[in-house]
């Protein structure tokens, strides 16, 4: 009787084993991460006629995982392009520095001064009484804007996402968070947008 018992665990453990699932069974490109942000443009807006142009940054989430996920939305500025992802805007963890002088202690605490000031004008980011869902089903994109100051070098972005498995996963989670940095933006694309803000102020 022990004997049989055995055998049946032995198979039974090598049958669990072999249904194991694998990397590429949940991600379609493994060479990136399941899902993810990517930069598309840098663009004026005006959020109405009435209001000034403002730069506006284009993202796109791509879901690289084999199975849906969602987003709280709303619909972008009339007039453009892909949606409004509720999203917030994050401090960054300052460095820490060691100072090796009282000089170069005057020089950090200035420096820690003027980022606690520049902090002051941080954006909130956007949170949504009322929204609708926004399903990016595998190996698809969306495409989402938010205003450019939104990332700087003392704060970044951030928008969560569900796995889409039934209705209530956008309001209840579990939730991941996606981050972006302000140098997660190419160079070039900086330099364009500042030659477009001065020729359009001209």
């Amino acid at each position: 009787m022990k004997r049989l018992l055995f055998v049946f665990i032995l198979l039974f453990g090598a049958s669990a084993s072999s249904q194991e699932l694998k990397p590429s069974d949940f991600v379609i490109n493994p060479s990136k991460p399941y899902v993810y942000l990517k930069f598309d443009h840098i663009g004026l807006v005006k959020p109405n006629p009435d209001s000034a142009a403002e730069n506006y940054l284009w993202l796109k989430v791509v879901n690289n995982s084999r199975i849906p996920i969602t987003f709280r939305a709303q619909g972008p500025p009339p007039g453009y392009p892909g949606v409004s992802l509720e999203n917030e805007v994050v401090e960054q963890e300052p460095v820490r520095l060691f100072a090796y002088s009282p000089q170069e202690l005057d020089n950090f605490k200035r420096q820690e001064k003027l980022r606690k000031e520049h902090l002051k004008h941080k954006p909130l980011g956007d949170s949504f009484e009322v929204s609708g869902g926004a399903i990016v089903r595998p190996g698809e994109e969306l495409l989402f804007s938010v205003p450019l100051n939104y990332v700087d070098d003392d704060w970044y972005l951030r928008i969560k996402f569900a796995l889409n498995l039934d209705r209530s996963s956008s309001s209840i989670g579990p939730f991941t968070y996606l981050p972006f940095y302000n140098w997660d933006i190419p160079k070039d694309a900086r330099s364009n947008n500042a030659e477009e803000t001065q020729t359009a102020k001209h």
